[in-house]
């Protein structure tokens, strides 16, 4: 570690900067111990309120986790869905970049279960898109969306790394309005395992429904695996007033 005391950043912002890297890449992995303030504060040649101001934005931001007579250790942090919002947005609000890799853009014609469920003709196109998402280059979710042709003609001719909602708001005006969602707990496949980076015994989450529009016409079909150990979706239940 090193802090150039000669630059315009202030020194607490360089030792953030410093220890947020070393959790990102790992080097400080969930879970772990992060040196004391009094260390970083001895090693580094800076004073300890200093380094107090570096962890307890850390700690603010819900990377650093504090604990009374322990020290302070890096949280595992989970991505927390609530209501409608895309991953993008998710993944922004944890202070983190997201990306996607298309894997497979296809048309099908014998997903008659999918057809079904969004009540088309047997004859009707449907578009699969298969993508990757990452937050800070780790894979989060292998996500599967089926749309119809009608609904987007030319899809394929965009850019499929943007957010979804974005494109289908931005290019074609439409706007979700809600989502019927099934969630369960399921092993992943090998391939979603490798593509997800997933460990011997990690669970994974299928979350597989239908979008639908404020007039409840039925968008698209979607299900996707997302990692157990980084992801959390929150749902608010109300009572039945009948």
């Amino acid at each position: 570690m090193f802090i150039d005391k000669k630059s315009p950043l202030p020194v607490y912002f360089q030792l953030k900067t410093i220890l947020l890297d070393k959790i990102k890449s790992g080097e400080y992995p969930a879970g772990s111990i992060i040196p004391s303030e009094r260390e970083l504060s001895e090693n580094l040649g800076i004073s300890r309120m200093t380094a107090r101001q570096a962890i307890n934005q850390l700690a603010t931001e819900r990377f650093l986790v504090r604990e009374k007579g322990r020290g302070t250790f890096v949280n595992d942090i989970k991505f927390e869905q609530r209501n409608i919002m895309s991953f993008s947005e998710t993944v922004k609000k944890q202070g983190m970049v997201p990306t996607t890799r298309v894997l497979e853009f296809t048309e099908e014609a014998d997903c008659f279960d999918v057809k079904e469920l969004l009540d088309l003709g047997m004859s009707q196109k449907v578009f699969r898109i298969k993508r990757l998402r990452l937050a800070d280059e780790t894979p989060i979710a292998v996500e599967e969306v089926f749309i119809p042709e009608k609904i987007c003609p030319d899809i394929n001719k965009l850019d499929l790394t943007r957010s979804l909602y974005n494109l289908l708001k931005t290019n074609y005006s439409i706007d979700i309005s809600y989502i019927d969602n099934k969630i369960e707990a399921v092993k992943a496949s090998k391939e979603n395992r490798e593509l997800l980076k997933l460990l011997s015994g990690v669970p994974a989450l299928k979350i597989s429904g239908i979008s639908y529009t404020k007039e409840d016409k039925k968008l698209f079909y979607e299900r996707d695996i997302y990692r157990a150990d980084k992801y959390n979706y929150s749902v608010r239940i109300f009572m039945n007033q009948d």
